[in-house]
């Protein structure tokens, strides 16, 4: 912080701190605008959701592995056999209370849903 002061006594630091900083605003600012149109892109594609759908997948299949293949870790042959079928993974009364749980909280954080909000009408929505 001292460097900083010592820096911005002098003109010639005021000068230099005012080029750099306006310098990171404008890369800063450009990285997130390419970012939102890469994603607005990707999401326009179907990119998105097919990555979703195989991270879910895989997802699911973790927890079956997880969940019925590890107790067969001492016999390696059931074991294997296991990870290569994973019987379809069925969620606990605990995982299905928890999963109802975050979906009402997203339910009630969505704008949608929000009376308080106020309308915004994005224009790139429709592009």
């Amino acid at each position: 912080m001292e460097i900083l002061k010592k820096l911005l006594t002098g003109p010639m630091g005021i000068f230099v701190y005012g080029i750099l900083s306006k310098w990171y605003l404008m890369i800063a600012v450009s990285g997130v605008v390419v970012a939102f149109w890469v994603f607005k892109g990707l999401d326009k594609s179907g990119i998105l959701q097919a990555t979703e759908k195989v991270v879910t997948k895989a997802l699911g299949d973790t927890k079956s592995v997880a969940k019925y293949c590890t107790p067969k870790i001492l016999s390696l042959s059931e074991f294997w056999d296991c990870l290569e079928n994973p019987p379809s993974y069925d969620p606990d009364e605990s995982e299905k209370q928890l999963q109802q749980q975050i979906s009402d909280e997203q339910k009630k954080l969505s704008p949608t849903n929000n009376t308080n909000s106020y309308d915004s009408n994005n224009p790139y929505d429709s592009q």
